[in-house]
């Protein structure tokens, strides 16, 4: 009984501590995700600063490493079962590559094939070389209790960045992409007008071009990207195979102030209860001194 009001006053003090914590970590995080967005990435990066970084966003120019895809789940998402798609990111810059979570897709859609052909093609399995946004993103370490990853095994159980990185030769750096249902058309017009023989540079406009014998003339159009038909709805992805990515929002919990009161209570509550135990005790003490005397005396009157 003396023991738990100092044990729960400790803990709480050490709550408080963390609500600090926590909440200079939420302020760090929401200046971070408010800053503007790095627009390129320096070619070295250093894992041990990414921290400083959470949830900042940047844009790098580069491609994926589709050979060393990795899938982490499974993952629920609408009741649906599926899974989170983490693939190698390439940097143009000539630095390591960089672990990027693309999204979620639909379990049925785990195969590259499925999801190599379709209108939504250049969005599920972009080829060459794209600018994507992402944010830096700082994940928890595998714990002890938790399985250990299967070297070799594409299907991860949990976040293990150190396993991911060294399984795909990538920098130990997590990044997710940010949730995003518009119609890249950087990411196929270009092989669409190369093959028309056209200037891939220049969109938004109608071109005119002649095929290779110069006999015919050929037109196309291609969509101004302010089209809001260039916008689509989130079960077109999930059918066409194309990662559905996080929305850029905090994802900490706060319960601190919840856990320093809790404690604080139960150190005012077992302290109260310790003094009156204390209390009563004297009270028995002292009515079994009285009738101890009484006795003594009663045995010196025989």
């Amino acid at each position: 009984m003396f023991a738990m009001p100092i044990i729960s006053f400790g803990l709480g003090c050490w709550q408080v501590r963390r609500l600090k914590w926590k909440n200079d970590l939420i302020a760090k995080c929401e200046n971070n995700l408010a800053a503007p967005v790095i627009e390129e990435l320096p070619p070295t990066l250093d894992p041990n600063v990414i921290n400083e970084f959470e949830y900042r966003r940047f844009k790098c120019k580069g491609k994926f490493d589709y050979d060393q895809e990795m899938f982490l789940g499974p993952r629920i998402k609408d009741g649906v079962l599926g899974y989170l798609v983490v693939t190698p990111f390439i940097r143009s810059n000539g630095g390591e590559p960089i672990l990027i979570e693309r999204g979620w897709i639909h379990k049925d859609k785990v195969i590259p094939s499925t999801r190599s052909s379709g209108y939504l093609s250049h969005l599920a399995m972009p080829q060459g070389e794209i600018e994507i946004e992402a944010l830096f993103r700082c994940m928890p370490e595998r714990s002890n209790l938790q399985f250990e990853h299967e070297p070799g095994a594409k299907l991860f159980n949990v976040i293990d960045v150190p396993a991911m990185a060294q399984q795909s030769g990538s920098l130990p750096i997590y990044c997710q992409m940010i949730y995003d249902l518009s119609d890249h058309l950087d990411y196929k017009a270009k092989e669409t007008l190369e093959a028309q023989g056209a200037d891939p540079s220049i969109f938004g406009k109608l071109f005119f071009t002649k095929s290779k014998d110069d006999s015919k003339e050929k037109s196309f159009y291609i969509q101004d990207e302010s089209d809001d038909s260039l916008f689509y709805q989130e079960f077109e992805f999930i059918k066409q195979g194309v990662p559905i990515a996080a929305k850029p929002t905090m994802k900490f919990s706060n319960n601190h102030l919840q856990y320093l009161i809790t404690w604080f209570g139960v150190s005012i509550a077992s302290a109260g209860l310790l003094l009156y135990s204390t209390y009563k005790r004297k009270q028995f003490s002292s009515a079994e001194r009285i009738i101890d005397a009484k006795r003594k005396d009663m045995k010196k009157l025989l």
